[in-house]
């Protein structure tokens, strides 16, 4: 494995112009994205590959068929490869995807975030790749704790048991958070071709949607199964504890909190890379 892949996340259509430019330009747009000079410096020699397409955490982010659509044209001009990411899946979700999956070309990646829809790509959609995405991965990353912590935050990955679900459902690639108290020694017993996401890690998802809450009142705020607006999209939220810094800025996206990388994590993705120990980096294609 040489330099490692690089994916750019998106739940909605984003101007892709910019990943066949110059490295100076790519540094210039990363900059822009996640105002860390250190980490546009270091991602700009990286061409982008992979264009990631849908949401990992809200069913209501996973895209239309038109918009599916759409992004295979977008992914395809830019030379890019489509991988669709999926959520945790209600009844709703599995609809959509009945009608989504069969749109992708075969041999397309689909990152999945629940066990049932591994299981349907297994047994109804052998064309198409698994992807174990890091809603999978029950790791602790809570900002809030201390180093102290550091023996239980691991990945859990290598099990046998978890050998033998991949193997059953034909994943043959994952998706990881950096661990909150990281090691370059962290990425060295997965058991598969990873992705590792940066800048952010998910700390925590459930349904309820704070932004979407933000005009509701009464009964219905912070209740589940109300019409999305998409609020997610336009609002993000600082979160924070008065009288304490917490290992890493925390964001409050949509029904997700991310928590913003340490530099002693960025340290340690950036060591596994050097050792090739990451096959693919994963980088949200707008700012939190």
């Amino acid at each position: 494995m040489n330099a490692p892949e690089l994916a750019v996340a998106a739940c909605h259509a984003l101007d892709l112009a910019w990943t066949a430019a110059a490295t100076a330009e790519r540094a210039e747009h990363w900059q822009r994205l996640h105002g860390d000079a250190e980490l546009a410096t270091w991602l700009a020699p990286l061409q982008p590959t992979h264009l990631y397409f849908g949401s990992e955490f809200c069913e209501h982010l996973l895209p239309s068929a038109r918009a599916l659509r759409e992004a295979l044209s977008q992914a395809k001009s830019a030379g890019l490869r489509l991988v669709l990411l999926t959520p945790v899946a209600s009844p709703e979700v599995l609809a959509q995807l009945d009608v989504l999956l069969p749109t992708l070309p075969a041999g397309s990646e689909v990152v999945v975030n629940d066990w049932g829809v591994a299981h349907e790509l297994a047994s109804r959609f052998g064309d198409l790749r698994p992807v174990a995405g890091r809603v999978l991965c029950r790791m602790t990353k809570d900002p809030r704790i201390d180093a102290g912590w550091a023996g239980r935050c691991g990945h859990g990955l290598a099990a046998p048991t978890m050998h033998a679900l991949f193997s059953r459902l034909g994943i043959r690639r994952l998706e990881i958070d950096v661990p909150l108290f990281a090691d370059e020694e962290v990425f060295a017993d997965l058991p598969l071709p990873a992705a590792v996401h940066l800048p952010y890690v998910y700390v925590a998802k459930g349904r309820m949607c704070r932004a979407g809450s933000l005009s509701v009142t009464g009964t219905e705020r912070f209740a589940v199964g109300r019409r999305c607006q998409k609020e997610c999209l336009r609002f993000s939220a600082l979160a924070s504890r008065p009288g304490r810094a917490d290992a890493a800025a925390s964001v409050q996206l949509g029904n997700t909190l991310f928590s913003r990388h340490s530099a002693a994590m960025a340290s340690s993705l950036r060591q596994a890379v050097d050792s090739k120990r990451v096959a693919r980096l994963v980088v949200p294609g707008a700012p939190l």
